[in-house]
């Protein structure tokens, strides 16, 4: 039988009190522990808080009291956790332990002025971080910031903290206008202490609200490369967007792989079309979009030296086939059956492809001249003469194809004359 399994059914048969058997059946110690940790493990924390209650009573240890106090933390009964805080407290009045879980109470109660009162003698007494920490919740709750400040200090003097430090610099620059001072701070901890996910994202974030982006960005780069947090990473990759600095936007791209989209766009942009179709197909293994299949066809195409190798125009064309069955975009139909027209891969099927383009966008100048192109290459003179001047009227001749077509197609209302 599992071994929570067991405990349970020991406890459900003393509930019911059907544990009366001539040898009595002892509940170690051990047995509670376990007992503990199931409800811990189900959130039942109060259930657990009564069974190290059980084990304190049973053992004199404090502590299981303590475990019994941080299960009744948990739980949302403020009066239980505080009710059985004082208990514990009355018994053990000079308990340092129990003095802190006193004062988690009140601040839960709201009772912030004294919390601030008892929280202020016990840290002169101990003169302990947690107890510094505690005073300064208390006197930040009031709204006192510069005191609560001075405590955060104290506490931050004894542990070099990063909580500590990231609470102190957001108090400096936000409630106590102290700006420069706040940044300048953090960089000193980063300097002595060295930098962390908390303190990277938090001088970051000073950095971008005072303006400071190119500082942030580096500052959230720094933090990425310590961490491989892609949130971080995130925050880098925005100022570069919104700086325009192209360069250092797509290295951090490259090594972090936080937005090969906005990556991928990049190769376009760079006409880095090798890269692009690699990353396209990537992310179409990834995320079986056909669109990137689409993608990755036509750049592959587009970076190709030799574009009339009968194998790359297979894989291209077989490639942009299978994904204009799912998604019949019009850009990529019109590739497609331009594609198999000037090569002559099937010139009538390739005219369907541009048909199915122009049914979507009829008035577009790109796929009339692909129109215009398959009636050349079908011997149909007239009718390709009459679509390119449509095209011409359209956007003229600035367009090198354009030009070529229309050229070509001249000659062939010339021959047909003839």
């Amino acid at each position: 039988m599992n071994k929570y399994l067991l405990i349970l059914a020991v406890f459900t048969l003393m509930a019911h009190g059907a544990v009366r058997a001539k040898l009595p059946i002892e509940i170690t110690d051990e047995t509670y522990i376990l007992a503990a940790m199931d409800a811990q493990v189900r959130h039942k924390h109060d259930l657990a808080s009564k069974y190290f209650k059980r084990l304190y009573l049973k053992t004199g240890k404090k502590e299981y009291l303590y475990s019994s106090l941080r299960m009744y933390e948990s739980i949302k009964d403020i009066t239980l956790f505080s009710n059985a805080t004082q208990e514990a407290l009355s018994k053990n009045p000079e308990d340092k332990i129990l003095l802190r879980f006193h004062l988690i109470a009140l601040l839960k109660e709201g009772k912030y002025a004294e919390a601030s009162h008892e929280a202020f003698t016990l840290s002169r007494l101990t003169k302990e971080s947690s107890d510094y920490l505690l005073s300064a919740e208390a006197l930040l709750k009031l709204g006192n910031y510069q005191s609560g400040y001075n405590e955060l200090k104290k506490a931050y003097e004894l542990s070099y903290d990063e909580e500590t430090a990231d609470r102190m610099a957001l108090l400096m620059y936000a409630q106590l206008g102290q700006k420069e001072e706040a940044i300048r701070f953090l960089k000193e901890h980063i300097g002595a202490h060295g930098n962390s996910k908390i303190v990277g994202k938090r001088l970051g974030s000073l950095y971008a609200d005072s303006g400071a982006l190119e500082d942030a960005a580096q500052v959230y780069e720094a933090t990425y490369e310590l961490t491989n947090d892609p949130l971080i990473a995130q925050e880098a990759v925005r100022i570069y967007v919104y700086r325009q600095e192209f360069q250092k936007l797509r290295i951090l791209l490259e090594k972090s792989e936080v937005n090969d989209p906005l990556l991928l766009e990049l190769y376009v942009r760079e006409k880095e079309f090798k890269k692009a179709s690699l990353l396209a197909r990537k992310l179409y293994k990834r995320d079986a979009n056909p669109l990137y299949l689409a993608q990755s066809s036509v750049f592959e195409y587009e970076a190709a030296t030799d574009r009339n190798d009968s194998q790359l125009l297979k894989q291209v064309v077989d490639g942009l086939k299978q994904a204009n069955e799912e998604i019949e975009d019009p850009m990529y139909l019109n590739y497609l059956g331009y594609l198999m027209i000037d090569h002559d891969l099937g010139v009538d099927e390739g005219m369907k492809y541009v048909q199915k383009a122009l049914d979507k966008h009829p008035d577009s100048a790109f796929y009339l001249d692909s129109l215009a192109w398959g009636k050349y290459k079908l011997g149909e003179c007239a009718e390709a003469l009459r679509l390119i001047k449509r095209v011409e009227s359209m956007i003229g001749t600035d367009e090198q194809e354009v030009k070529d077509h229309l050229k070509a197609i001249q000659k062939c209302k010339t021959k047909e004359k003839e």
